[in-house]
């Protein structure tokens, strides 16, 4: 170890904790950091639609959303959306995987509150593994295993940042297929995020006969909309038949809510099940489910959750008032 090395341990070692945990990243594509970016700029804040957009699930999207608000790129609001800041458009006018995409991220990951320690690591120097993950626990005092998942995100961020530019085996040409696919994605989610908040402005009962239409759709036989209301009601009666052509019946409760749906209603509707001797439950909602709704539900095989990016899926793959288009975009239904 050089005598520059030992001073530079020595300073990290007295200053121990300083960092917050929560200021160094745990994303490691600055590619989904791009993409989520965009997305803002393009007005999509649904969570269930930017997490499908971007393919993660729900823990990885935080990680994402936070790793964008520590570069700088993207601002936390009070009401919990997120604004496009002065760099993140500025990003935004880059190429993707540019040397100037590559030079904005740079300079975000650089002025970043808690990436400073690592400026020369991101201007070139070589920095092992080992000492990128000792750096991390010394500065926050996380554990080896954590400052380890963390060390690989700033390799691979270092990876990205600092990657030789490609020479070129011909002109260079439009990736007019990626461009495509990126488009829709984006136009999917913008498109899933809209009839979302229509959804949410139906009046109940036209929101229970859509649902209802859906699970006909589904092959379910003897659909009927009862529209009960109160604890534990069931909205929609449907039959399900199995491949031995056995019958049985299921109960579908929607909730048109704009907040996630707690365990609670997972209960409530698990109790019908029993006490009305239902064989299987499909709750569906226009948000989404809290983690303990999610893990009540995994503990009852017979209950099935359908959020509002998933219902805005089953509506489109079975034509019920939307549907995917020629390239896979969603359309109205009634659309050519």
């Amino acid at each position: 170890m050089t005598s520059s090395q030992s001073e530079s341990q020595e300073s990290l070692v007295k200053s121990a904790r300083l960092h917050r945990t929560v200021d160094v990243p745990q994303a490691d594509r600055l590619e989904n950091i791009r993409q989520l970016i965009a997305a803002t700029k393009e007005g999509i804040q649904h969570p269930a639609a930017l997490r499908e957009l971007l393919g993660v699930d729900e823990r990885h999207f935080a990680y994402y959303r936070r790793a964008a608000t520590i570069l700088g790129l993207l601002a936390d609001r009070d009401d919990g959306r997120l604004d496009l800041t002065d760099n993140g458009r500025a990003l935004l006018g880059t190429k993707e995987r540019s040397p100037e995409e590559r030079r904005q991220f740079q300079a975000a990951i650089i002025s970043a509150r808690g990436l400073k320690p690592f400026q020369s690591f991101f201007e070139g120097e070589e920095v092992s593994f080992e000492e990128i993950s000792y750096r991390l626990a010394q500065l926050t005092g996380l554990s080896k295993t954590t400052a380890d998942r963390r060390a690989q995100t700033l390799m691979r961020w270092r990876e990205y940042v600092r990657a030789p530019e490609a020479a070129l085996a011909g002109p260079e040409l439009p990736n007019l297929t990626s461009q495509l696919a990126s488009l829709i994605a984006t136009h999917n989610a913008l498109a899933k995020q809209r009839y979302l908040e229509w959804l949410l402005k139906m009046e109940p009962a036209a929101f229970e006969n859509l649902v209802g239409q859906l699970v006909e759709a589904l092959n379910h036989r003897e659909v009927e909309v009862t529209g009960r209301s109160g604890d534990g009601g069931v909205d929609v009666r449907a039959v399900r038949v199995d491949q031995w052509g056995h019958a049985a019946p299921i109960a579908v409760q929607v909730k048109r809510y704009s907040k996630s749906i707690g365990r609670r209603t997972v209960d409530e509707l698990l109790g019908t099940i029993v006490r009305e001797r239902f064989v299987a439950g499909i709750l569906v909602t226009t948000s989404d489910f809290s983690k303990d709704a999610q893990k009540a539900a995994s503990l009852a095989p017979q209950i099935q959750l359908v959020n509002g990016a998933q219902l805005v899926d089953l509506l489109a793959e079975h034509g019920v008032a939307i549907a995917y288009g020629h390239y896979g975009e969603l359309v109205l239904a009634t659309s050519d």
